[in-house]
């Protein structure tokens, strides 16, 4: 068992409180209502990085923890599974799935061709300068909550700036694919704002995000979003340099820090 594993456990028996906190599970039949509140928990504790990539996940260790059976802790492993959070390895183990530099570099082009297109929309609409202002009020929540070194409100900040600028275009359901694109490098997030700093940068490329919409410059502001996300992905970089272990095998031998 990795040594991080018990802290990993007590961490998401405190989103297990968070999520019960949240409202009840979808009541199919008791087994599933519990195989989805186990995976809203483990999901949440992999993209915190509370469980590391690569850690041993034991079905009788989340079972115990949770006071259920093993059946809907393996429910919920499948569920991860399919969304490439959880490898299930026959014979092995189970395991939290290492990240990809593919994948992630995949999911940020993704999101530059949507959220770029996305910020053109925002910057020519009559009402940019109130949209402005709320989206300048999330990145000050942001930047409160580095200040007060709680990483996992900056991080809600961040999502929330994200999801406020694809409401705003009007386009609200482009969000299932700018969230989905997200999720596959949120892991990154939660490492590089504590161990590189990462968020004092990434608030900037926000406010500049807000101006360039502020003043109506869907050129500027669509440029801000593209060296954001190329930001996003030289972090990637940095931290499978860093944590090579984090990452999948055949691209461990690859990077080399910077």
């Amino acid at each position: 068992m990795s040594r991080r594993l018990p802290h990993a456990l007590a961490r998401v028996r405190t989103v297990d409180k968070q999520v019960r906190a949240a409202g009840p599970a979808p009541v199919i039949a008791g087994r599933l209502s519990e195989s989805a509140r186990i995976r809203a928990a483990l999901r949440a504790a992999i993209l915190d990085v509370a469980l590391v990539p690569g850690a041993v996940i034991a079905e009788h260790d989340i079972a115990a923890r949770f006071g259920v059976s093993r059946t809907p802790v393996r429910e919920a492993l499948l569920r991860l599974a399919d969304e490439g959070l959880v490898d299930v390895k026959p014979q092995r183990g189970t395991f939290v799935a290492r990240l990809s530099l593919k994948r992630i570099e995949e999911a940020l082009f993704v999101r530059q061709a949507v959220e770029c297109m996305i910020l053109e929309r925002v910057a020519a609409r009559e009402d940019r300068a109130a949209i402005a202002a709320r989206l300048g009020a999330i990145v000050a929540e942001q930047a409160a909550a580095i200040d007060a070194g709680d990483v996992g409100t900056a991080l809600d900040a961040d999502t929330r700036f994200h999801h406020a600028m694809v409401v705003a275009s009007g386009l609200e359901g482009v969000w299932s694919v700018v969230g989905e694109a997200r999720d596959l490098h949120h892991r990154i997030r939660a490492i590089a704002v504590p161990e590189l700093g990462s968020a004092a940068q990434a608030i900037r490329d926000h406010r500049a995000i807000v101006r360039a919409v502020r003043d109506g410059d869907a050129a500027r502001a669509a440029r801000a979003m593209e060296r954001h996300l190329d930001r996003n992905f030289a972090l990637a970089k940095a931290i499978a340099a860093l944590h090579p272990d984090y990452f999948d095998a055949p691209e461990r031998s690859t990077v080399r820090p910077n």
